[in-house]
């Protein structure tokens, strides 16, 4: 509308000047040029930008596509992008071309079956050893959990174990199993000892290394505390109902449904389904790019933090000279580098070892009401059974007089009955309205 009305000015002979014009309308003279430019693209830049964007939102869908399906975030965007294409993009471009293509990044969702199963008393369970602080080094905080997975047309569900480096993020062993069972824990610490046995007993030799977990009863079962201990390893537990004591773990089970839960849904068949998910654990170790570990994989992480070389040239064009040794990395990593970091740590410590403490008095007086509850709920149970099933003796009293009444019927009362409305016309077929009940 401006820029109309300066051109009807400019046509007119002693019409207003251009900057005239502008205070007018109350607009800047570099807002009004620089909207020129943009239209008029006197020097070509806006093909060039708008090409290089289209490149970008290609690059992005074959990311996806490599990904099978799954939107990452702007943070893995930008990883993705140097790391396959060696192009570098900031977050906030990325942030911004994901709203032109309308891509909303994939987020993990609430577990339906958490905090479904029954915990250990909390006088029974191991300690708390590791204290939410699992980044002390490589190989030094093993995490372990399990969770549900289902696959074909019934959602037929099955289940997975994962022994997990909570420094590398490295999958270490797993298994998978349609129950969950002392088994499927066993098996997945088997095929951890299998695969990294010698890595964890060169650490066992200096520091000690801790498995820590929640309190589900397939850990704290004999046979598994017991073959931790002949093991050299310190068991630690998860306090009841603090899902944040193994978050890293929590965390990466959410984000393996959200990438692969559709596709499992898909299987026809178990082993379909176990097949994809192994797949998707061991392509995990050497495949996936991370943000937050330096733009590698956990695999090449490992060899980063244990040896100080950096595999790449340059991270986002910062040479390999200038980056970390693994030594400083440890330091950054664990977030305590100064003193005044060390007095918080150790501040929240105590902090969670007095929370952690508990009254006797008050844990007995506990357990006496739960148990109490648990008593009142199946009295609860037992009354409302008898009278259910009194209802019931009476509907199948009424359902043995209809069937007697319909073998009296004649062929042309039978075949009026073949329409369900017509069941109402008759008195000794209405119990069909008490079954209402039943749902």
């Amino acid at each position: 509308m401006v820029d109309a009305f300066i051109n009807k000015q400019k046509a007119k002979e002693g019409g207003y000047n251009t900057s005239q014009c502008l205070k007018m309308f109350g607009v800047s003279d570099s807002g009004y040029y620089a909207w020129r430019g943009r239209r008029d693209d006197i020097f070509g830049k806006r093909a060039e930008k708008k090409a290089e964007r289209d490149n970008i939102k290609e690059k992005m869908r074959q990311i996806i596509i490599a990904r099978n399906g799954v939107i990452p975030g702007k943070r893995t965007f930008r990883v993705e992008l140097f790391r396959r294409f060696n192009l570098t993009v900031n977050t906030k471009r990325i942030a911004a071309i994901m709203k032109e293509m309308n891509l909303v990044a994939q987020m993990p969702h609430k577990d339906a079956y958490k905090h479904q199963a029954s915990h250990n008393h909390v006088c029974a369970a191991p300690p708390n050893a590791v204290n939410q602080d699992f980044f002390i080094g490589p190989r030094r905080v093993i995490l372990s959990d399990i969770t549900y997975l289902y696959y074909g047309e019934y959602r037929n569900p099955f289940y997975l174990c994962v022994f997990r480096d909570a420094y590398t993020r490295e999958n270490l062993g797993w298994s998978i199993g349609r129950y969950m069972s002392v088994s499927l824990v066993e098996k997945a610490y088997e095929a951890m000892k299998e695969a990294h046995g010698k890595e964890l007993s060169e650490v066992l030799k200096a520091d000690e290394v801790y498995v820590h977990h929640d309190q589900g009863s397939q850990y704290l079962s004999t046979s598994f505390t017991q073959l931790l201990k002949d093991d050299g390893f310190v068991q630690s537990v998860s306090e009841r109902g603090n899902s944040q004591d193994n978050a890293p773990m929590e965390s990466f089970f959410g984000r393996l449904k959200t990438a692969i839960m559709d596709m499992v849904a898909l299987c026809k068949d178990y082993d379909s389904a176990r097949r994809l998910v192994d797949g998707y654990l061991r392509a995990y170790n050497h495949e996936h790019y991370q943000y937050d570990l330096a733009g590698l994989t956990p695999e090449e992480f490992y060899q980063y933090a244990t040896t100080g070389i950096y595999p790449l040239e340059s991270y986002f064009g910062v040479p390999a000279s200038a980056m970390m040794t693994g030594g400083d990395l440890k330091k950054v990593r664990r977030r305590y580098a100064d003193e005044e970091a060390a007095k918080r740590r150790e501040a929240s410590k105590k902090k969670r070892e007095e929370k952690r403490l508990v009254d006797p008095l008050k844990i007995v007086q506990r357990d006496k009401k739960l148990i109490k509850s648990v008593i009142a709920t199946w009295n609860d149970k037992k009354d409302v059974a008898s009278i259910q099933i009194s209802k019931m003796e009476e509907l199948l009293k009424l359902i043995d007089k209809a069937f007697e009444y319909i073998k009296t019927l004649a062929e042309e009362e039978l075949a009026e009955l073949r329409e369900p409305l017509a069941w109402r016309n008759h008195e000794e077929l209405r119990y069909v309205f008490a079954m209402n009940e039943l749902f």
